[in-house]
């Protein structure tokens, strides 16, 4: 279908289309031929055995000890290549069609059978439409913002080098899709998805609305999961060869430790082997439906914590994959990966940003845990996020009475209570027995002393600053209480890399041939996913790739 751009209005923008290092990157499986095996898997050892505390250390992970190397008798298919891609989500798939679009020879391996993104926005940095916009790119006082809201986890030059240059990035992908999907973009202060709002725009935000979505264009856009499959079908057309349901499997390392290729699983269980002559890219994702890599790496988010992302492929392989050929993980921390459910239609839960909204907080058990006013605007992991994660079940519960509308949108209020997605009643006692708190006594004993605090003006039990006081007390029936689980979204990091993607080894120098982008790659986020822009995830991913490839193809110098 035929699209174009368009610096949009707000309502038509609302409106839319209708661990610890792990030995010496030089070691591991070294050779690239089965001869080496004995070498090769000594080496691994070594590699995945050097670790203590929460790394894989111990030696009782899965991972500890590689895998035997690919015999060549298992290998079905053989071929060449200029760059090879592992992983077809949102880095792989843009490194893919722009390899493709500028004439490169490019394979991609994919674990799954269709390409895979979830989400909606694109955010992007420094473009073209920011004046006309109003918008001010200040790089350095982003990259201090990022340092000071990431605890100095994030990479500044990796994030700042992707953030320059994302505009056009970003733009040259859309552009050069337009002619299979349509796009639009808009700056970022005009979404209300009921997360996210803004009154100033700070960045662009590119989306792929879907052009037979009948539900109206308010809250979310819900195209890019069916656009990153036309994007990839583009991309063939192009001349990329795509092998789908072929998981890579190990990396190919010369003696001198770089990277030749990969080896990919086929769906008959034979291996087609990619020999790269320009570089891998590493875009293979997280690993937070790994519980393993869970527990070594982020055991914050350990156990029965469900996830939103619905593909099921965030395994950590690539992870496995460097570690087996010797190339170290950053010591951490990682990035924690959680989220309210994104329920756009809010059918399921109330709008998550209301869960800022300092209402009362109490657990299951009806016992209050927190300060309820530590955040200021809506992000994944955000402060009282990670209070609720820790609670019973993972689950906060927000409490509140008749003066809800004096601090939010009564009307929208109303509508979740119709849904039966805010508990109503007009007693205490009530209420504790609709949601189903473990202690009644307990529950109406807490609101009474919240109450008192109230009352005094002073919240001597956790701190809620006395102007929100007045707002939030629990004296004027019916009573209403908002459930706020928590999920897993992501659990980024792993790879070192510098501003070009290269992945670097132990003494902080390239490995020759590898490449990272996306969720695999450390440094992008900080202890948590940071919230200055609608969309960074995306933007990270999709402009990575593509400055992976332009550094392989040499065009680095060269804008898009």
């Amino acid at each position: 279908m035929e699209g174009k751009r368009t610096i949009i209005s707000r309502r038509n923008f609302l409106a839319g289309a209708g661990l610890a290092a792990v030995g010496a990157a030089a070691a591991g499986i070294t050779g690239c031929s089965p001869a080496n095996g004995t070498e090769q898997k000594a080496n691994a050892e070594s590699a995945a055995a050097g670790n203590s505390g929460n790394t894989v250390g111990s030696g009782h992970w899965s991972w500890s000890v590689p895998p035997e190397p690919v015999a060549d008798a298992d290998v079905s298919e053989t071929v060449d290549c200029e760059i090879l891609v592992i992983g077809l989500g949102s880095a792989g798939l843009t490194a893919t069609v722009y390899a493709a679009a500028m004439g490169a020879d490019v394979v991609t391996f994919n674990a799954a059978s269709t390409a895979e993104a979830e989400g909606a926005y694109c955010g992007a940095y420094n473009t073209k439409y920011d004046e006309e916009n109003g918008i001010v790119y200040d790089a350095a006082a982003l990259r201090k913002d990022y340092a000071v809201q990431g605890a100095g986890s994030n990479n500044g030059e990796v994030t700042g080098t992707i953030w320059d240059r994302s505009g056009n990035a970003i733009d040259w992908f859309a552009e050069y899709c337009k002619d299979v999907w349509a796009y639009e973009c808009g700056p970022d202060s005009v979404i209300d998805e009921g997360i996210h709002e803004r009154e100033h725009a700070t960045h662009m935000v590119y989306v792929w609305p879907d052009p037979e979505e009948t539900q109206e264009q308010k809250r979310v856009y819900n195209g890019f999961t069916k656009f990153v499959q036309v994007a990839a079908d583009k991309a063939e057309s192009d001349g990329a060869r795509i092998y789908y349901s072929t998981p890579a499997q190990q990396l190919i390392v010369n003696d001198d430790g770089s990277i030749a290729g990969a080896y990919g699983l086929k769906s008959d269980g034979t291996y087609v082997k990619a020999n790269a002559s320009k570089g891998v890219l590493m875009a293979t994702g997280d690993f937070h439906h790994n519980d393993e890599m869970i527990e070594a790496f982020l055991p914050i988010m350990k156990g029965d914590l469900q996830t939103r992302n619905p593909y099921n492929t965030a395994q950590g392989d690539g992870l496995k994959m460097a570690m087996w050929a010797g190339i170290p993980l950053e010591t951490g921390p990682y990035c924690i990966g959680l989220c309210w459910p994104h329920d756009f239609t809010f059918d399921e839960y109330s709008p998550s940003k209301w869960g800022l909204i300092p209402f009362l907080r109490v657990n299951i058990a009806g016992v209050r845990y927190t300060n309820e006013n530590l955040d200021d605007e809506w992000y994944s992991t955000s402060i009282l996020c990670l209070a609720d994660v820790k609670q019973p079940d993972h689950t906060g519960y927000q409490i509140c009475d008749s003066k809800y509308g004096e601090l939010v949108d009564a009307e929208l209020f109303e509508e979740c209570v119709e849904k039966g997605v805010i508990f109503k009643a007009d007693s205490l006692e009530e209420l504790a027995e609709k949601v189903g708190f473990l202690d009644t006594a307990q529950f109406v004993e807490t609101v009474e002393r919240y109450n008192e605090n109230c009352k005094n003006g002073y919240d001597a039990d956790f701190g809620v600053e006395s102007e929100f006081l007045a707002h939030t007390s629990i004296t004027e029936p019916p009573f209403y209480c908002m459930k706020r689980p928590v999920l897993k979204q992501w659990a980024n990091g792993g790879l070192q890399t510098n501003k070009f993607g290269q992945v670097l080894n132990a003494e902080w120098k390239p490995v020759g041939g590898l490449y990272a982008a996306g969720n695999v790659r450390a440094g992008l986020c900080g202890t948590h996913y940071l919230w200055k822009s609608f969309g960074s995830n995306k933007l990270n991913a999709m402009t990575g790739g593509m400055l992976a490839v332009k550094h392989m193809l040499g065009t680095w110098d060269e804008e898009f």
